[in-house]
């Protein structure tokens, strides 16, 4: 078998994976579609007796936009006798760190949590926070969200109504989706998590997974589970997977929505993507085996899990497809292996054609996206934007995408990386 032969076979194994999880991709678009013309406004419980003790819980390593974060949870219209408010500082800029300090001293409200050092990235510092922490859930929020005023009223309402659950987890809103092609593409990414995969899960199995802010987690399951895993990447899938196998659920509030930063700049939505990437790769890798193998867990279930992580498979065929095929065409045309050659005839327009075929079949996640982005109320105006930057910034990102699958499936460790959000030069 020659190398052209090799090459055309995978090119189109990858191809036809590929195409296999786009058509998935149209029927989740197809199916939050419909589910978003029943949505309705969160619910808010008036009996304030019934509401939970909170915690909340704001880990921040060298940024002042956890101080616009604290100012809106100082504005929670949730009993101030059942609220308790945490910054945990990790900060290696002393000016930081007194800046946290100044905000706090005009708000005795905020209590400060503090080690040293920044050991274990942001689970290490939830992790030091937990045993300060007084309420029976912790709201966990990244420094760069401004939930309104309501936002815990409406957030406690399904563990209220049902004491057995994990946790809520609430949606996300991008505020900077029209700053730039890598925050268009960063929005276009977390639309997607929250206006497709989520409902999906919600639905099919009445559960979902946390997304490491606007979280909602039950203070006991927590510890009974051992914590946060330190040095996790993406902590919050890690434990969702570790409680969706223990049998426990976890709610999804599509309706409440909590505004959020993407990166502005496109190295650091590269180094975000793979760290999620590597994060997610690690969960599953740690966790995956006992949650599929398990006779105790419904096949839903196992099929929703499989599904949340689809989109790494998805970009891993697209990338493997964009480079067997140029390697296809190129093969081809230098005559590597004469007896599969293309045809002298084969012309660009073939090509072109070729490709865009290929392009259609394949783009099911474009077109979640695309869709995604009109559910959250992306707008018309934005859709070529988005295109292009799905095939300028995307195609870059799937690379670092790439490179954090195989650093995680490899078993090496991963550096991790600042991101820089516009409330840090907008602080409080």
């Amino acid at each position: 078998m020659g190398f052209h032969t090799i090459i055309k076979t995978l090119f189109e194994v990858a191809l036809m994976g590929a195409f296999v999880l786009s058509l998935g991709y149209f029927f989740l678009t197809a199916f939050s579609l419909a589910l978003s013309r029943l949505r309705n406004d969160p619910e808010i419980i008036k009996d304030e007796s019934l509401y939970p003790t909170v915690t909340i819980q704001i880990p921040t390593y060298n940024e002042l936009a956890a101080l616009n974060c604290a100012k809106c949870c100082l504005a929670f219209d949730y009993p101030v006798e059942k609220l308790q408010i945490m910054i945990g500082d990790d900060s290696s800029q002393p000016e930081i760190s007194a800046r946290i300090d100044a905000f706090a001293a005009v708000n005795p409200r905020i209590e400060i949590s503090r080690r040293g050092d920044n050991a274990g990235f942001k689970p290490g510092n939830l992790n030091v926070m937990l045993p300060k922490s007084t309420g029976d859930y912790l709201l966990i929020l990244d420094s760069d969200f401004l939930p309104n005023k309501d936002f815990l009223k409406r957030l406690v309402v399904p563990v209220i109504k049902d004491p057995t659950l994990a946790g809520a987890q609430a949606a996300w809103k991008i505020i900077n989706v029209h700053d730039n092609h890598s925050t268009l593409m960063g929005t276009g990414i977390v639309n997607i998590v929250h206006n497709v995969l989520l409902p999906f899960l919600k639905t099919v199995t009445n559960s979902c997974v946390f997304c490491g802010s606007g979280e909602l987690v039950k203070k006991s399951d927590l510890i009974e589970l051992g914590g946060w895993t330190t040095g996790a990447l993406t902590e919050d899938v890690d434990y969702s997977l570790r409680a969706i196998t223990h049998g426990k659920r976890i709610a999804y509030l599509e309706d409440l929505q909590v505004k959020c930063e993407v990166p502005y700049t496109p190295g650091d939505l590269f180094h975000q993507q793979m760290r999620w990437a590597y994060g997610v790769m690690r969960a599953f890798m740690a966790h995956g085996k006992k949650l599929f193998l398990s006779r105790t867990i419904q096949k839903r279930t196992k099929f929703a899990a499989f599904c949340f992580g689809s989109g790494y498979v998805m970009i891993t065929m697209l990338l493997l497809t964009g480079i067997l095929g140029t390697l296809n065409l190129i093969s081809g045309m230098l005559g590597l292996d004469p007896a599969s050659a293309q045809s002298p005839s084969y012309t660009i327009g073939h090509f072109v054609y070729d490709t865009s075929v290929n392009l259609l079949l394949t783009c099911g996640m474009l077109i979640s996206s695309i869709a995604a982005g009109f559910i959250n109320g992306f707008g018309f105006r934005s859709v070529g934007k988005l295109v292009v930057a799905s095939f300028t910034v995307g195609v870059i990102c799937m690379f670092f995408v790439a490179r954090g699958l195989i650093t995680a499936s490899l078993g090496l460790p991963m550096k991790w990386f600042m991101m820089r959000k516009a409330g840090n030069e907008q602080a409080a």
